[in-house]
């Protein structure tokens, strides 16, 4: 017999040379299949045991913060302190279990430490043991540094308030770091929000003396304006000794002896007898802006008021344009009326 296409023969070879090409298509797909099962079940078993590790260790630790079998302890305090400021340091626990339960506080202690050479500078210890009841998502204040000691006088650094004690049998240790500020407070920033091209930039300097002794020394340094990392100008100043009693300021005002062309830049201020830079910016424009059609007033007051409070006003200049404005304002006119009168 003739056969015009292939014989059975030929099509069973060709049907099984297929088949195998089609498995060998298929492998990587079936690979990548099978892996992505692998990785899911992985994943699942994963869950399941970061859930009974949750459920069965005592904390979720942070330095400050921790969860102990469903009471959220925290150690709460501001990251920066300035001289005088008091020390504002709190322990509450939170009961974020879903039922009223019972604690039972013992060896109580609570220290702040001088980080760089471990000095204890403040200690309160109460190892006598604490009960009570606490209410479902109740937070109760533990510890509050205000109500035991006023502490404002610290040395410039950085320092730990530590806490530890034993919560129902559970040991808890926690650290809140924080630094105290103390020393000459520089803030340095342009007199006006925009300068002419055709005008000499004026810089305002205030002087804090934020410390117990009083300050006497000499402020001076050099002036740097950069425009995109480009030095465009350089200049000395001085503003001779100053002496200034404790917690007394001082402003000064500095001019910059060159006029600038239109854009935006930084003003470094490094004052040598520091040892510190500061930073402003500088706005300059070729013009004041007469066309007010992108500008508006966003107003926001309190709704209701009660007889001899405090009326909160806040008055918002918005820009509609992508581009900045420079424009002036004469004058801010506020008025009240009572409701019904506003056109007498």
């Amino acid at each position: 017999m003739q056969y015009f296409s292939k014989s059975p023969e030929e099509w069973q070879k060709y049907d099984e040379e297929r088949k195998k090409e089609k498995e060998r298509r298929e492998q990587p797909k079936k690979r990548i299949i099978r892996w992505t099962f692998y990785i899911v079940i992985f994943l699942s078993i994963l869950t399941l045991i970061f859930i009974f590790m949750g459920r069965g260790s005592s904390r979720f630790d942070m330095p400050y913060s921790v969860v102990i079998k469903g009471f959220h302890i925290n150690l709460e305090s501001k990251e920066e302190y300035y001289y005088p400021d008091n020390l504002d340091i709190k322990l509450t626990i939170q009961n974020t279990n879903n039922k009223d339960s019972h604690i039972k506080i013992n060896n109580f202690s609570f220290l702040i430490v001088n980080q760089e050479n471990s000095e204890v500078v403040y200690s309160y210890v109460f190892p006598q043991p604490v009960e009570t009841d606490i209410s479902q998502y109740q937070t109760i204040l533990v510890f509050d540094l205000l109500r035991e000691k006023e502490i404002s006088n610290l040395d410039k650094g950085t320092y730990e308030a530590r806490v530890a004690f034993i919560l129902n049998d559970q040991n808890v240790n926690l650290v809140k770091t924080f630094k105290y500020d103390k020393g000459l407070i520089i803030d340095v920033s342009a007199k006006e929000m925009f300068y002419l091209t055709t005008e000499f930039p004026s810089v305002s300097i205030l002087a804090v003396n934020g410390t117990d002794e009083t300050f006497n020394k000499e402020l001076f340094g050099t002036l740097t304006i950069k425009q995109r990392e480009k030095v465009i100008h350089s200049q000395r100043f001085s503003f001779g000794t100053l002496n200034l009693n404790p917690l007394s300021s001082i402003s000064l005002d500095f001019e910059i002896n060159k006029k600038l062309d239109p854009g935006n830049y930084f003003v470094l201020f490094d004052f040598n007898s520091l040892e510190q830079t500061y930073v402003t910016t500088l706005n300059i424009v070729d013009q004041i802006d007469k066309n007010y059609n992108d500008i508006s007033l966003l107003v926001y007051v309190v709704s209701v008021a009660s007889r001899g409070d405090q009326l909160d006003f806040e008055g918002l200049i918005r820009n509609s344009n992508k581009e900045a404005k420079a424009f002036e304002i004469s004058q801010v006119l506020f008025k009240l009326f009572y409701e019904g009168q506003i056109d007498r």
